[in-house]
C-alpha cells in the first residue's frame, strides 16, 4: 500500500474554494489508512487550532490515528545536503522554508512506499532535486485535461503519481 505523507498544504488546501476533488480524495485516503504524517507537518497544522479544546479534539479524532513517520537524524542531515545541492544549482534556489526540507527528507527517508503529497511549489522543487516520488496538487487541471501523467521535469525519473495508482506512473 502506498502511504501519502500529506503536507500541511494539503491539510489546509482541502478547505480552499478551488480545491476541486481534494477534500473527497483526502477523506478517501484517510479512510483507507493511506495518510501518514510527521512532527513538522503536525506542528504546522496544529497551530491553526482555535484553542486547547480544539487542539485536543483534533489530536484525538485525527492525529492520534495516523501513521507517524519518524524524523531521524539521517533525514535532518539529508535536508542540509539537499539545501546545499539547491544552493549550488542556482542563485537563491535553496531559499525554501526549513520545514520544507525536513518534511521532504522525512518522506524520502521512509522509503519508496511513501509519496509526499503537497500543494506547494517549494516542495515540488525539493522533490525534483531529490528525485523522490511526490504528488503535486497544483497539477490537477493537467491530470483532468490530459492523460493523467505528470513528470517532474528533472530527468531523474521521479514522477508524481496518477491518482489511484499504487506505483510510479
Amino acid at each position: 500500500m502506498t502511504l501519502y505523507l500529506a503536507d500541511s498544504s494539503v491539510w489546509s488546501g482541502r478547505r480552499r474554494p478551488d480545491a476541486g476533488d481534494l477534500p473527497r480524495l483526502f477523506v478517501e485516503r484517510l479512510g483507507r489508512g493511506e495518510i501518514a504524517t510527521c512532527v513538522p507537518v503536525a506542528l504546522e497544522v496544529l497551530t491553526a487550532a482555535e484553542d486547547g479544546e480544539a487542539y485536543v479534539r483534533d489530536w484525538m479524532t485525527i492525529w492520534g490515528q495516523l501513521q507517524w513517520l519518524p524524523l531521524r537524524e539521517r533525514a535532518t542531515g539529508r535536508a542540509l545536503e539537499v539545501q546545499s545541492e539547491l544552493a549550488l544549482s542556482g542563485a537563491g534556489a535553496q531559499r525554501k522554508g526549513v520545514v520544507h526540507f525536513l518534511i521532504a527528507a522525512c518522506a524520502e527517508d521512509a522509503g519508496d512506499g511513501v509519496v509526499l503529497w503537497h500543494w506547494d511549489e517549494a516542495l515540488a522543487a525539493i522533490c525534483e532535486q531529490t528525485g523522490q516520488p511526490h504528488e503535486f496538487e497544483d497539477v490537477r487541471d493537467t491530470r483532468a485535461a490530459g492523460n493523467g501523467l505528470v513528470g517532474n521535469g528533472s530527468g531523474t525519473g521521479a514522477v508524481t503519481r496518477r491518482r489511484g495508482s499504487s506505483g510510479p506512473v
